[in-house]
């Protein structure tokens, strides 16, 4: 059994310590609830062959590491286009939410964004994270930057757990995964004097991924007003597939 963020609990989820907050003891961090928002929009059947081309994931509320429940609805039903939504609730509040806008695929001319980097196995592997997280399974290469150093970075990244016990990734959640990954990748700040944890993602798709190894190159800007913006390219070994944002909530430790 691989690692794993929550294991299927009656009519909902369990986070295991995978799903713990870096930002707050006792709390569900990002990469847990938006995950498992994700993997619940995705049980929502389409009406035709469709595209996820916006996801956007909000964090509404601290989420205690306790029973979370998943619940489901369509917001617009259509051949061509749907928007489907998913919100994660603890006890009675509601603490994450992924909204999913779907359009109908067909063939058109394609006019993909030109492949600017490496393949991973040109680039060294580094510890981007501490090695408990992930429960050890992730594996990323380093294009350039790094998770302390200030400024933009890329970076590859092979993710190996699952996120629900027993389910494999899918390619839209891997990327939604990736797209929590903006804010520690391009700081500028000191993360032991400064915490910046992400209120939201959204990510801009014209594909789905493809493969296991997801690239993400990340850049940071903030006025100095207590809010950031991390703003991220999303690639696979193909070449772009999407664009992420994130909002950072900037705070003194």
């Amino acid at each position: 059994m691989h690692p794993c963020f929550y294991i299927r609990d009656g009519d909902g989820f369990m986070p295991t310590r995978l799903a713990a907050s870096p930002w707050e003891f006792g709390k569900q961090n990002g990469v847990g609830l938006g995950g498992l928002a994700t993997a619940a929009v995705e049980t929502i059947p389409a009406p035709a062959a469709m595209t996820t081309a916006r996801l956007t994931i909000d964090i509404l509320a601290a989420a205690p590491m306790e029973h979370t429940t998943a619940r489901t609805r369509v917001l617009r039903e259509g051949k061509r286009i749907q928007m489907v939504e998913a919100e994660l609730v603890v006890g009675d509040r509601a603490v994450a939410r992924a909204t999913a806008l779907r359009v109908r695929q067909t063939e058109t001319p394609p006019f993909a964004e030109p492949n600017a980097y490496p393949p991973p196995e040109s680039v060294p592997e580094v510890d981007f994270m501490d090695a408990r997280a992930f429960g050890g399974t992730i594996e990323t290469r380093k294009v350039s930057g790094a998770l302390r150093e200030p400024g933009p970075g890329v970076l590859w990244v092979r993710f190996g757990h699952d996120h629900i016990a027993d389910e494999p990734l899918t390619p839209l959640l891997r990327a939604a995964m990736l797209g929590d990954f903006g804010g520690g990748l391009g700081s500028v700040l000191d993360s032991g004097a400064w915490t910046y944890a992400n209120l939201d993602i959204t990510l801009h798709l014209t594909r789905e991924p493809v493969g296991e190894w997801l690239l993400v190159d990340a850049a940071t800007a903030s006025a100095g007003t207590g809010v950031g913006r991390s703003d991220m390219i999303l690639a696979d070994t193909r070449g772009p597939f999407a664009r992420a944002h994130q909002t950072l909530f900037v705070a003194p430790r």
